[in-house]
């Protein structure tokens, strides 16, 4: 049966290939198998058993969805093209009931069209929500084709985006969600207007469309993303002029499941300090870390919590009571930040002398204080920013850029040095640390400051573990004679770390710079790559 099944497929292919222009009930009985023979393939492959074909399927349903979004658009534009919305009902009626003949010209209504237009019709006839046909007609106009006052036929609002939606290989749905964004930026047409191409520009003068398409060519999806995104925020900061330094602050948004709702609005420089203090917060090798990962239990000991009806109370209360537990990530981040406010000023100076008070003339520790007062962990954070020579003497139109990947505009950068320690570190030309210290067995303090200054963070392409999180890693192992110095380490998240050592990923030494060679049928050319989401950018 399958030998006679791929005979069939095969015999299909063939006559796709080489007929030409199929007639309209051909198109219907194509589009008609396409649709059937989903539910068939996944009856067959309820007894599928065999990994790879489990793969090989997953593949082949991926390609199918890109085609289903593709075909969608073409049939949202086709719908509107042929002016469906104009056909009489009873011919709608007909259609419905599969009792159409497409030899004969179709009827329109003869005075008032049926519908108000392809979105309106759309809805009724796919039953969808009028803002997702809406939507549908809209990403028509954005990457196929637009109609002017007349109806009369206009080119795609993004022509180079409209050329990489109908490649396939490429995720249409990324296409068009870029497509969606970008079409804000642009300026709304006239009433009677020829609707245009795409005009909007970044602050160096060049299409904003140009640069997003060199930007999907990133084949990380998370690093994609992110500079897609920082593209878009850099487009309407550019298009606004803002100003964002009197919209800075803390809002109260009201109430919400017993909770207050606070709304926080920081320049990049405080944005990275507020990072900081939240990673370290959520980073179990600090003690504040620690400490915010353990919260309060809602009951106290004697009280009776809730419980089933048919669990008495003295079963209830009898219960093992555990004072601690464990917060979740928001918590945890909630938890160091409100340490830190409960420290005044009055308790940390006192906190800091108990630190360097001597020991009493026996020899015990000096107690009473932290019997009345107990220590707080609290967080310390930490800013860094990153910055070229020539963005130092003023003589680069390229910005700052923080540890946690924040751009600085000229006045913060100025804020910032005017109160800074500045720690100059050598970089060469493609980034490389040229001199930094000594080599030990233990990455020291200035080493560890070092890489993580330069890879910011997980060198995985697509990892965004913060630097504060990441482990650092001998790329020529200790254990195999390799040193300890600058050029031979880099970052890793505990994870990636695992698979290093696992075999799974393999770092190199590339110049200077540590990069990342991921497995050969996730990157089949092997090439060596490092994570590019917080890599310095020019403006």
């Amino acid at each position: 049966m399958s030998t006679r099944i791929e005979q069939t497929v095969a015999d299909l292919q063939a006559q796709l290939a080489g007929s030409g222009e199929l007639s309209t009930p051909e198109l219907l009985a194509l589009s008609t198998l396409a649709a059937d023979i989903q539910p068939a393939l996944r009856t067959a492959s309820i007894t599928l058993t065999d990994p790879r074909a489990a793969l090989a399927l997953s593949t082949h349903a991926e390609r199918l969805a890109h085609e289903a979004v593709r075909t969608q658009t073409h049939c949202a534009h086709l719908v509107e093209a042929s002016g469906a919305h104009r056909l009489d009902i009873a011919i709608l009626d007909a259609l419905r009931a599969q009792a159409i003949d497409y030899a004969t010209a179709p009827p329109f209504a003869a005075s008032r069209p049926s519908y108000k237009g392809a979105a309106e019709l759309l809805a009724a006839w796919l039953n969808l929500d009028i803002f997702e046909a809406r939507r549908r007609v809209d990403d028509a106009h954005l990457v196929i084709c637009q109609f002017d006052q007349q109806g009369n036929r206009c080119p795609a609002q993004f022509p180079r985006l409209a050329q990489r939606f109908g490649t396939r290989g490429t995720d249409p749905r990324e296409t068009l969600s870029a497509a969606r964004r970008l079409h804000k930026l642009e300026p709304a047409p006239g009433e009677f207007e020829t609707p245009g191409t795409a005009c909007a520009q970044d602050a160096s003068g060049q299409l904003v469309e140009e640069s997003a398409m060199e930007l999907l060519e990133e084949p990380e999806p998370k690093t994609r993303s992110k500079k897609l995104n920082q593209l878009i925020k850099s487009a309407k900061a550019t298009a606004a002029e803002l100003e964002p330094e009197s919209a800075a602050g803390i809002y109260r948004q009201g109430e919400k499941d017993g909770l207050i709702v606070y709304h926080i609005r920081l320049s990049p420089l405080d944005a990275d300090a507020f990072e900081s203090l939240l990673s370290q917060a959520d980073n179990p090798r600090t003690e504040a870390g620690a400490a915010s990962r353990q919260v309060e239990s809602a009951h106290a000991p004697g009280a009776v919590p809730e419980h089933p009806d048919f669990v008495t109370d003295e079963q209830a209360s009898a219960s093992t009571w555990n004072p601690l537990v464990e917060a979740t990530v928001a918590r945890r981040r909630l938890q160091g930040l409100m340490n830190l406010l409960k420290v005044n000023s009055k308790k940390l100076s006192r906190l800091l002398s108990d630190r360097t008070a001597k020991k009493p003339s026996d020899g015990t520790p000096n107690t009473m204080l932290a019997e009345a007062e107990p220590e707080i962990p609290v967080v310390q954070p930490t800013v860094m920013v990153h910055l070229t020579l020539a963005e130092l003497t003023g003589l680069a139109k390229t910005h700052g850029v923080t540890d946690s990947g924040f751009e600085m505009r000229p006045t913060d950068l100025r804020q910032a040095l005017a109160r800074a320690k500045i720690i100059p570190l050598v970089l060469g030309g493609r980034g490389e640390i040229l001199d930094i210290g000594r080599e030990q067995r233990n990455f020291p303090k200035y080493m560890r400051r070092a890489i993580k200054s330069r890879d910011r963070g997980c060198i995985v392409p697509g990892c965004t573990v913060p630097p504060e999180h990441c482990e650092l890693h001998h790329i020529w192992w200790w254990s195999n004679g390799g040193p300890t110095a600058v050029f031979l380490g880099c970052c890793l998240c505990t994870r990636h770390h695992h698979d290093v050592h696992a075999g799974v990923l393999k770092v190199v030494s590339n110049g200077g710079l540590p990069q990342i060679i991921l497995p050969k049928f996730i990157d089949p050319s092997q090439r060596p790559q490092r994570n590019s989401i917080n890599a310095l950018r020019a403006a």
